[in-house]
Formats: structure tokens, C-alpha cells, sequence
């Protein structure tokens, strides 16, 4: 019998429409006075970033945009910059961000040098992309069966080029998911650092790619040049259970007052 009513009840829940579910569940946490993102974006970066004025954000490692529609959700958006090195998904950005006097999406790899350079292309899963080859072989992956990179090339720019380019003299949140180059993204990027006050970055707890940075090489990176470790939130773990990736939110000491942050 108490199956049965189980059963019964999952039919019901089947019927009531998504939208309805979705208020209920907003109402529930409105009512247990827990904070949340109806967008989805990362609560550490609401939490750090208040909603005063329109921001300016970067999205290194872009994708389709899912992340900066999520940011676009919650802010004003004085400007936009989404970079991406897969030109299969450019259209797709471009279709999401129309609007050219707040938004450009670029066609590029982010690493530490103007130039050209070797991309690790997988066109079966484009997420794992990247200017490092990846270790597929390893038992890291194994439950994804990722087929060989195909090696092409791509333009790549700095942070510092981009920040020039756009005439950029203020940058409120960079966002990097670039499968273990985060450490070129923040060679190129020294002085765009200096007027940026987030950034929220994907990062491997040991090397996943060929010559990739790790969580504890972005630590010492972001500490020396006056960032904070203000939140980690977990990733991707191997079958095993070990924990191999995660986001963490960095922040500029010099441009946020961590204290005032904190209180609130």
C-alpha cells in the first residue's frame, strides 16, 4: 500500500506543469529566507557583486553562452566581451547575444601571447577543447570514451590585448573554462587583473591535459598579484570518486572590501 501511494504521487507531481513546480520551489526557499538565483548564476558571484550598477563581464571559454545568460540574468550588462576558439558555436552566440552595441563575441583562444597556435579540437565533445591535449587515456576520463583530439589551429589573444581593444578601464567579473590553460589566460592578463574585481574560474586538482595548471598553481598565481580565495565549489569527479575539477571564485583585495563582503 505504501508503494502504491508513492506511485500515486509521483503520477500527480507528473501532471502539475514545470513553471508551477519551479514558483513552488522559489516560494519554499523565499519562505526559509535561503537566497538563490532564479537565472542560476553562481551565488558566490551574487553575493560578491552587488546589482548598484550595470557590470562589465568577460566569458573566457564561452561555449554557448550558457554562462553569461545566466550573468545577464541578474544584471544590467553595460558590456559583454564572449570569447570562444570553436568557430561551430560563434553563430550560436551571436544568435543569443544580438545586441553588438553591448555584446561581442570574438573567435579566439585566450593564452598568453597575440598570435597563432596549436587547438585540440574533439568535435564529439566540444567541452573539452582546448590548447592542451588531453590526457583521455587515463582512467580520469574513462567513463567518457572521448575519441582522439583532431589538431588545428587558432587564433589566440591576451586579456590584456582584448581589455585594450575593447577600451576597457573597469571589469567587474571575469568568467575561465579553458580545460587546463587557465595558467596562459592570467600570463596575458596581468594588467586587465589589476581593474577586474572577480573572477570565477574552472581548475583541475591535478594536471588533466599535457602541461596543464592545477588549482594550487591559480592559488599562488592569484595570491601574488593580490587576489583573495573567497569560495570553492566541487566539480567533476572520476568514477572512482576522486575529485578532479571544480570553480573557484577569486577576489581583488585592491577593487572589493572583503570585510564589507563577508558582512553582508
Amino acid at each position: 500500500m505504501k508503494y502504491e501511494k508513492l506511485g500515486l504521487f509521483a503520477r500527480f507531481k507528473r501532471l502539475i506543469p514545470n513553471n508551477i513546480k519551479q514558483e513552488g520551489k522559489y516560494f519554499l526557499l523565499d519562505l526559509l529566507k535561503i537566497k538563490y538565483s532564479r537565472s542560476n548564476a553562481p551565488m558566490e558571484v551574487l553575493k560578491w557583486l552587488p546589482k548598484n550598477n550595470p557590470i562589465t563581464f568577460l566569458d573566457i571559454g564561452a561555449s554557448i553562452g550558457s554562462f553569461s545568460a545566466c550573468i545577464c540574468g541578474e544584471y544590467k550588462i553595460k558590456r559583454g566581451i564572449l570569447v570562444e576558439p570553436v568557430s561551430r558555436l560563434i553563430p550560436v552566440l551571436e544568435k543569443a547575444f544580438p545586441d553588438k552595441e553591448t555584446f561581442r563575441v570574438i573567435n579566439a583562444a585566450v593564452s598568453n601571447a597575440v598570435s597563432e597556435a596549436d587547438f585540440y579540437y574533439n568535435e564529439d565533445a566540444d567541452f573539452v577543447s582546448s590548447l592542451l591535449r588531453i590526457d583521455n587515456r587515463g582512467e580520469a576520463f574513462a567513463s567518457f570514451n572521448f575519441q582522439d583530439p583532431v589538431l588545428t589551429k587558432t587564433q589566440t589573444l591576451t586579456l590584456d590585448h582584448i581589455a585594450g581593444e575593447e577600451k576597457l578601464l573597469n571589469i567587474d567579473l571575469i568568467k575561465i573554462d579553458v580545460q587546463g590553460a587557465e595558467h596562459l589566460v592570467l600570463q596575458g592578463g596581468i594588467n586587465t587583473l589589476k581593474i577586474t574585481k572577480l573572477v570565477f574560474t574552472e581548475f583541475s586538482y591535478r594536471q588533466l591535459y599535457e602541461n596543464s595548471s592545477t588549482f594550487f598553481d591559480l592559488y599562488k598565481f592569484f595570491y601574488e598579484n593580490n587576489f583573495i580565495l573567497a569560495h570553492i565549489r566541487s566539480g567533476y569527479a572520476s568514477q572512482n570518486g576522486e575529485l578532479l575539477q571544480g570553480d573557484a571564485l577569486f577576489v581583488n583585495k585592491s577593487l572589493v572590501d572583503p570585510i564589507q563582503s563577508h558582512a553582508d
